[in-house]
This record gives structure tokens, C-alpha cells and sequence, in this order.
């Protein structure tokens, strides 16, 4: 197998492990196939080592190429900047995506008479909200950002020369899996995915981008425990 065979199912690989099955799922309860759980302390633990055997593939994928986490854009450096840069991809992009969701309102209830949209957020968080869902929520921001933002966009930019290929096959990864939540809320978190990608095209640097991940998942987190 030749190094771009090999890089090709490394990359393959690595999503398919970490996103394969959350994809399938996905388009299933939007299509009605599948119904959403409550996140029992069961799933929530399984949806951990998930994450986790995603990280860990990640990690083998790139040791078997002579790689580590920072030719990836994963540098944790103590900068000011970063953390700057972070929050103000936090609340850009949730302007972004607010001003989305109501221009996409007014089309929900013929969307819904297509595709079912049903969605209750304890199928997310469960529920009371206790380690494990704590866990859960901070890893993700990892899971998703290192997987299907950093290594996905390097790999392809690399493998097939475009930029642009790269960054919509991440943002529409990313939608597939968040299909779950309906399809105007889906497709409400696009301009989250596409300026996560360009930022990250721009400055090759991740971990921004998974702190303003964390704090949008944080913020969820908050106000269903809020009002939960």
C-alpha cells in the first residue's frame, strides 16, 4: 500500500470510527427509521467510550505516519490571544446561528410534514446532569474539533490539493450528525461549522476552536439544567 493509499485509509478509518455510526443514527431519527432515548447513565458511559476509542484512533492513525497532535494544529500554549480568540469565535458564531434558525423558522412547519423533528434534550444531557454527562460534554469539543475539523481538513487538503473540497466535506460531516436535532436546527449550526473551518484554515490552530465548542456546549448544558 502506497502512502497515499495509506494516508487515504487512515483518514477513512478514523472517521468512520468516530462518526459512522453517529451519522447513521442521525438520518434515521430524522427520517423517522429510529426514535431518540433519554441519556441514561448507560448511554451516556458508552457515548464516553465512544469519544474516547475516536481520540485513541486519531492518535494511532498519526503515530503510524511519524505524526503528532501538534502537525494537526494542537498546540497548547498559555496566550492570551487564544483565549480572546476563542470567545469571540463563541459568540460570533452563536449570532451567526440565531440569525439562521429564525431566518429558517417560518419554513419548520412544512419541513416537519417531510421529516420528523423530534428532539428533547434530555436525550443529550439526561435526566439530571451529573458526571458523566459532565464528562461527555467535555470531551466532545475534543472528539469532534480533532476528528472532523483538524485531521479532516489537513488530511484532505493534503490528499486532494483543495481547500474548499476540505472545508465543505467537514461542515457537511458535521451537519449529518446534528440531522438528530431537526433539519432547520441542523442546518442552523452550518455557519458554526464554516467559520470553525475557515479560522482553522487560516491559522492551522485547533485548540480555539475547541474551547469555543466547549463553551457552546457548556452554555446548552446551562440552560437545560436551568430550566430542567
Amino acid at each position: 500500500m502506497n502512502d497515499r493509499r495509506t494516508r487515504q485509509f487512515l483518514l477513512y478509518g478514523v472517521l468512520a470510527i468516530g462518526f459512522l455510526l453517529p451519522v447513521v443514527s442521525s438520518v434515521g431519527v430524522v427520517l423517522g427509521w429510529f426514535r431518540l432515548h433519554t441519556a441514561t447513565q448507560g448511554r451516556l458511559l458508552l457515548r464516553v467510550i465512544f469519544q474516547v476509542a475516536g481520540l485513541l484512533s486519531l492518535y494511532f492513525a498519526l503515530r503510524h505516519q511519524g505524526r503528532k497532535l501538534k502537525d494537526i494544529g494542537f498546540v497548547i500554549e498559555p496566550r492570551l490571544r487564544e483565549i480572546g480568540h476563542a470567545f469571540a469565535l463563541f459568540f460570533g458564531v452563536l449570532f451567526l446561528s440565531v440569525v439562521l434558525y429564525f431566518v429558517l423558522s417560518p419554513f419548520i412547519p412544512g419541513l416537519r410534514g417531510a421529516l420528523r423533528t423530534t428532539y428533547d434534550r434530555a436525550a443529550l444531557f439526561g435526566i439530571r446532569v451529573g458526571f458523566l454527562t459532565l464528562l461527555w460534554i467535555i470531551l466532545n469539543p475534543f472528539h469532534e474539533e480533532l476528528l472532523v475539523r483538524a485531521f479532516l481538513i489537513t488530511e484532505m487538503r493534503g490528499l486532494y490539493h483543495s481547500t474548499l473540497l476540505a472545508v465543505m466535506v467537514s461542515v457537511s460531516l458535521q451537519t449529518s450528525y446534528h440531522l438528530y436535532q431537526g433539519l432547520p436546527a441542523a442546518l442552523s449550526h452550518i455557519p458554526t461549522f464554516l467559520v470553525f473551518s475557515l479560522y482553522y484554515v487560516r491559522t492551522h490552530r485547533i485548540v480555539p476552536v475547541i474551547l469555543a465548542h466547549l463553551l457552546l456546549d457548556l452554555s446548552a448544558l446551562a440552560v437545560y439544567a436551568t430550566h430542567h
